[in-house]
């Protein structure tokens, strides 16, 4: 379908705004027009990276806000992805955006005069707590990377997120972004909307294991000349050679730190005078990025003066948004990330390796999820540039090529799983719906979570209603809840906890610690606030620092609120772990220069 044809059907601005960026629509985006996209219909999009599902949702929110149905949300799972998200709608459209990714511990009410709001799900839940006015206003309500309602950690959030409001604004239009996923049917069900199926994809995907210089794909092989001291720098010297750009995927900041810095030579001689004068540039403004370089700093600048990054959570936007621009202009060569990478961050590359394919979990090291799997190999083949896009893992002997290929080649991904049910976040959301007077008595708590995913999911009602009623007992013991004429409501301290986005059993036990407090400095504090779950993780203890912390905890134990356990305790390498991020804390507290903070064991 051609965009000429829906001149008429959408705002003239809008029209004229992707008239300029476009000339046909893709498939995914053709079919939702004919599912009633303009009409007002809720929509579940599951394609793969690069299908252009985005433009589905940017179609619907910009068309009704420029039509004045109303603000539109657009709802992202992580903040470098706002950021991004928030810049392109500043480019192309015409309407009043803004960015809302901060303090969870306000309403925003400033948001009330912008017309799209671009937001993470963790901070439009707490908008929500604070009862912000404009969102009665939404007409719009975009989920981006819908997946992740599948997420342990960001999931529950979403679904609950979802059903509020769904309850708030009944007459809104909601579009949900996935990417490829084995259940989506259930998903659209659950969330009453059209579903959008496809694999389309503008350039062709290979997957391949690289095992003996050589790309094994499902149907052929491509040697590699290059013979190397390590396999990644065989693949980047292969890829250079054919004028092409790299990507790593690694499970942590310090292996993605690790490898950039060993690809720099092999990368280096790649460059044109051009691209090192251009990198020198982009070199200085990440190492004074902050006002005072740290090693972090040092060590970022120095790789990027040879072509290659690393790229993570730990580097500041203007890092992040550096290495994101001179990659984009095919000037830096090569990058190594974590997997947040692959979260919807438009950075395609033509080779894609995923060099970890176990990570460290609560079972020790397992396999990822195929569906990450897939969400990583999606970054592979840019749109104009590559005819097809290569996505490769490494193994070092055939079991371990053909485990590859079943697991993750040839495999679907996994079918999204509510995660509500897990009890610490069950009683942060069970705290906040009491708080906001969304539910006033045990039978309103139930019919809430009826319309979950979880309910949608397991329909064994009986167990979630004992679930419920065994959180709002505990949230009562613990002084959050109480019941005024048969109606639940929440204590002062309740509601402030709701407020400051902490999980109850947390506040329950700093409240607990204060009451046995005694004489007490700046680090009592920070110790006591760094045993809590939110502080995970803590900066690890090893045995190269184990001694220098535990004889700096020593000369403190008097002034730490919670009692020292024994150092046979099994809590006792948490306990030390949770002093020295104290300690860290103190030393920014008192404008410590992050670089000297960064070198202390």
């Amino acid at each position: 379908m051609k965009l000429k044809e829906m001149k008429g059907k959408i705002n003239e601005k809008l029209f004229d705004s992707l008239k300029t960026r476009f000339e046909k629509l893709t498939p995914p985006q053709e079919k939702a027009l004919k599912k009633g996209l303009l009409d007002g219909k809720n929509i579940v999009v599951s394609a793969p990276t690069a299908s252009g599902k985005t433009l589905v949702a940017e179609i619907a929110a910009v068309n009704n806000v420029m039509n004045g149905r109303g603000k539109a949300v657009y709802i992202v799972p992580l903040k470098s992805l706002a950021s991004e998200k928030y810049q392109s709608f500043k480019k192309h459209y015409d309407i009043k955006t803004a960015i809302s990714v901060g303090d969870l511990d306000s309403s925003e009410n400033w948001l009330d005069g912008y017309d799209m709001v671009v937001t993470t799900s963790e901070k439009m839940d707490s908008l929500l707590r604070h009862q912000a006015k404009w969102v009665r206003d939404i007409a719009t309500v975009v989920i981006d990377e819908a997946h992740m309602i599948t997420d342990p950690s960001r999931g529950p959030t979403l679904e609950v997120l979802y059903v509020r409001l769904k309850h708030l604004i009944p007459e809104a239009q909601f579009i949900s972004l996935s990417a490829t996923i084995s259940n989506d049917r259930e998903l659209a069900d659950w969330m009453e909307a059209k579903l959008v199926k496809s694999d389309f994809r503008p350039v062709e995907l290979k997957h391949g294991v690289y095992m003996n210089n050589r790309i094994h794909f499902d149907d052929s092989s491509s040697e590699i000349k290059a013979k190397l001291e390590r396999e990644e720098l065989e693949l980047i010297d292969d890829t250079l050679e054919k004028e092409k750009q790299i990507l790593f995927f690694l499970s942590s900041r310090r292996y993605a730190e690790s490898l950039a810095r060993k690809c720099g030579a092999t990368v280096k001689k790649h460059l044109s005078e051009d691209e090192t004068r251009q990198l020198e540039k982009a070199a200085d403004t990440v190492l004074n990025a902050l006002e005072h370089p740290t090693s972090q700093c040092e060590k970022l600048s120095d790789c990027i003066r040879k072509g290659v990054a690393f790229h993570h959570a730990g580097l500041v936007a203007k890092q992040r948004q550096t290495i994101e621009d001179i990659y984009r202009k095919r000037v830096l060569k090569c990058i190594c990330a974590t997997p947040t990478l692959s979260m919807g961050v438009n950075l395609p590359s033509f080779r894609i390796v995923m060099r970890d394919l176990k990570r460290y979990g609560e079972a020790g090291l397992d396999w990822i999820p195929v569906l990450e799997y897939h969400q990583m190999s999606g970054r592979a083949g840019r749109p104009d540039f590559d005819e097809y896009g290569e996505a490769v893992s490494l193994a070092r002997t055939d079991g371990e090529m053909d485990e590859i290929f079943e697991r993750y080649i040839l495999a679907e991904p996994e079918a999204l799983l509510s995660k509500l049910a897990v009890e610490p976040v069950l009683r942060m959301h069970v705290l906040a719906l009491i708080s906001d007077l969304f539910i006033r008595n045990l039978y309103q708590a139930k019919k809430f979570f009826e319309k979950t995913f979880w309910a949608f999911q397991y329909k064994r009602m009986q167990d979630l209603y004992q679930k419920i009623e065994d959180v709002v007992d505990l949230l009562m013991n613990w002084g959050f809840v109480e019941e005024v004429d048969e109606r639940l409501v929440a204590t002062k301290i309740g509601k402030r906890v709701s407020e400051l986005y902490i999980d109850p059993a947390s506040a329950y036990y700093i409240i607990n610690q204060l009451k046995i407090a005694g004489d007490t400095e700046p680090i009592s504090f920070l110790h006591l606030i760094c045993r809590t779950s939110e502080m995970r993780p803590l900066l690890r203890i090893n045995a190269g620092n184990f001694a220098d912390i535990e004889m700096q905890m020593a000369k403190t134990t008097n002034k730490l609120i919670e009692p020292e356990p024994s150092p046979f305790d099994l809590d006792y390498e948490d306990y030390l772990a949770a002093f020295r991020t104290s300690l860290m804390f103190r030393d920014w507290i008192n404008e410590t220069p992050e670089g000297k903070i960064d070198r202390k064991p």
